[in-house]
């Protein structure tokens, strides 16, 4: 009932629907969470196989995580089963995203609770159904998959937990109330538009089948009634002063319970300050790292590519002695107000030696030596034409002068 709810909302409700798309997009981004490793032949079997991973051929790795994770927001759980496919290109490995309706919840025995066998305190594996049983005419047909090749990712709110709950949960009837609300307040609006004026005769007649009818109201206009004839308007409900503040309280009340600023669900600018927005981004990025590095990375990215490394190694595609071990794993990284200030910052702690280059550049998607590359490449091609930028750290100062020590082997030469 609750997932059902869940799904409803999001399905129907735009307040809802951002809220899922504005966590998707700050956990996963438009990028992914992607492995960075040290062998560049493991780097590039893995982004050719990313680029078609999915078992229906509709989406990438970055696009099938985006719908694993709305999947675990909206019904609180997702299952990924990891398919052994030939034809997958490079790797034979392709993962099929099953929403939480496959569990074959009517499965009970022993060592199976609710669809979910049991080795211990471990899922052994997990019943699923061949077919979305919410189809007409589906075949309710379910074989066991273990858990060895199948994921079950959600986020156990509680100790012991071995389901998840959706996210939406707390704010379910807080969204369901203030769609209501917001439908009455339209109703209510469309009802003070309806302005009409009432014409009372002395003898009951009506006053359109007198010639010429009623006259019509215009600016600046004098009527007279005929006699024995008065007016009367109707009086339709005022909107409420209370209106917009109602709203932006029940829509805090909302993000609160979801975590994401009043901001970022709302669209609402008008109230927010420098030091405010900053205050609510680092009190998100706070929440959004620990979905990335405490729930998605553990549950799907690395199982997914311990997978993806035993079956490349048996298929021949990379050696026995392949590194195979993700270097750091590269979230997209929720920007600040001021990215000057966030630049300047990541500049003072590699001077400090407080962080390495590798590890400032590793944030943004690229590998140090790429970069590292493509700047002696530029630096190549201007020298050999002649041309100096002041981007070039070898000829020109933050301030844009000259380097003394080139400035003088110039001159020599």
């Amino acid at each position: 009932m609750l997932r059902a709810r869940a799904q409803h909302e999001f399905a129907n409700n735009p307040l809802a629907r951002r809220a899922v798309e504005a966590l998707t997009n700050a956990c996963w981004g438009g990028s992914g969470i992607t492995p960075l490793f040290r062998d560049r032949g493991v780097q590039a079997l893995w982004e050719r196989w990313s680029r078609s991973c999915d078992a229906s051929g509709r989406l990438d790795w970055v696009g099938l995580g985006a719908q694993i994770l709305t999947s675990v927001i909206v019904a609180g759980e997702c299952f990924v089963i990891l398919r052994v496919d030939e034809a997958a290109p490079g790797v034979p490995l392709s993962l099929q995203a099953l929403p939480p309706e496959y569990l074959d919840e009517s499965k009970v025995d022993a060592s199976t609770i609710g669809g979910i066998q049991y080795d211990g305190l471990r899922p052994a594996g997990y019943w699923l159904f061949k077919q979305n049983p919410a189809l007409t005419d589906a075949t309710l047909e379910s074989v066991f998959v273990p858990a060895s090749e199948c994921l079950h990712v959600y986020r156990p709110l509680l100790p012991g937990a071995t389901r998840g709950q959706s996210w939406l949960a707390p704010v379910l009837l807080s969204l369901h109330e203030l769609s209501e609300y917001l439908t009455a307040a339209l109703v209510r609006a469309k009802t003070a538009a309806l302005f009409a004026g009432f014409v009372r005769s002395a003898d009951g007649g009506n006053p359109l089948s007198q010639a010429g009818g009623i006259p019509p109201l215009e600016p600046g206009s004098v009527i007279r009634l005929q006699p024995g004839e008065d007016i009367e308007f109707s009086k339709p409900p005022p909107i409420e002063s209370a209106f917009d503040p109602f709203v932006r309280a029940q829509m805090r009340r909302i993000a609160a319970g979801l975590g994401i600023p009043y901001e970022l669900l709302s669209g609402d600018l008008s109230q927010v300050t420098f030091a405010s927005g900053r205050a609510a981004l680092l009190e998100f990025k706070r929440g959004i790292e620990g979905v990335q590095y405490g729930l998605i990375i553990p549950s799907f990215c690395q199982p997914v590519l311990r997978r993806w490394a035993e079956l490349a190694r048996a298929a021949g595609a990379l050696p026995g002695d392949a590194d195979t071990e993700a270097r750091r794993w590269i979230a997209p990284e929720l920007e600040m107000l001021d990215r000057r200030a966030e630049v300047l910052t990541d500049l003072l702690r590699v001077r400090a030696g407080f962080a390495s280059r590798s590890e400032i550049v590793g944030r943004t998607g690229w590998r140090a030596e790429d970069i590292d590359s493509e700047i002696a490449a530029d630096n190549a091609r201007a020298d050999a034409l002649g041309l100096v930028f002041d981007s070039d750290a070898r000829r020109r100062t933050q301030q844009g002068q000259n380097v003394p020590e080139l400035a003088e082997q110039g001159a020599e030469q």
